[in-house]
């Protein structure tokens, strides 16, 4: 059975969680799929389709609803959805799955796996979780995995898979989503620093970046993510409340361990 996972990935913690997932799932060849840099996916070359991303303040990214609303209605091709999340989860899966029914998927799994924290406020607070997932997250999450190889082979063997309402994990508190734009702040670039790379622009989720030829930042459409501040390479961008400390540019080493053990761990430069 062929399968493609398209994943939107902000610090690389998603993208590892699916690679995983290809690993685990032996049933299932795995196809994975960028959202931002391979363009559009041949979902009908495709026997189940995976959609992942991560949680941005308790809800999928913008892009993310972006991409669903792209793909072409389906006829209930079976699909699952999938998050990873620092602190909380919150809607995240739920509304997942609502965009995936709404593009006429037949969801059948779903799952939310508790990764480190990469939302620097969180961070400089000694709230990093960074020894996450613990063994109990972990084993849920190699369970889910099985519980994909499961479905490939009643699928295989021409079975029916019910589906699966994915809702609220737990109860939330119903912030608005301005409120991290607020909590961080004016964003401040050191022109001297800037390299104008352009990387600030590419990762922004929701197009609050143009370069000119620096950065200029629209604060009206910036939902405090912090995506530009993690992945700056010169640490050119700040706020008033965090300079220089507190990044998570790329998935943990621990996190690569537990994931796809010691043999695929590659050590960041």
């Amino acid at each position: 059975m062929r399968g493609l996972i398209c994943y939107y990935s902000g610090t690389g913690n998603t993208r590892l969680a699916c690679e995983a997932i290809a690993v685990q799932t032996s049933a299932i060849d795995f196809d994975l799929f960028d959202i931002v840099q391979d363009g559009k996916p041949d979902v009908a070359t495709y026997d189940l389709i995976g959609l992942a991303t991560w949680a941005d303040y308790l809800n999928p990214p913008q892009r993310m609803k972006t991409f669903c609303e792209s793909i072409p209605q389906q006829a209930g091709k079976p699909s699952f959805v999938f998050n990873t999340f620092g602190g909380f989860s919150g809607r995240t899966l739920a509304t997942l799955d609502r965009w995936a029914r709404g593009r006429g998927f037949h969801v059948i799994a779903g799952h939310s796996l508790h990764t480190p924290e990469n939302y620097p406020p969180m961070i400089k607070r000694g709230q990093d979780f960074k020894d996450a997932p613990n063994d109990r997250e972990l084993a849920a999450f190699e369970m889910f995995a099985a519980q994909l190889d499961g479905i490939a082979q009643s699928l295989a063997a021409g079975g029916a898979i019910p589906a699966r309402k994915i809702g609220l994990q737990r109860l939330i508190p119903a912030l608005p989503r301005t409120h991290a734009r607020r909590s961080m702040g004016e964003k401040l670039l050191d022109r001297d620093a800037c390299i104008a790379c352009g990387m600030c622009r590419d990762r922004c989720p929701y197009g609050a970046i143009t370069l000119d030829p620096k950065p200029v930042f629209d604060q009206t459409r910036c939902y405090g993510c912090w995506a530009c501040y993690n992945h700056c390479p010169t640490q050119a961008i700040s706020t008033k409340k965090i300079r220089g400390i507190a990044q998570y540019a790329h998935p943990a080493v621990r996190l690569r361990e537990k994931l796809l053990g010691a043999a695929h761990v590659e050590h960041p430069s």
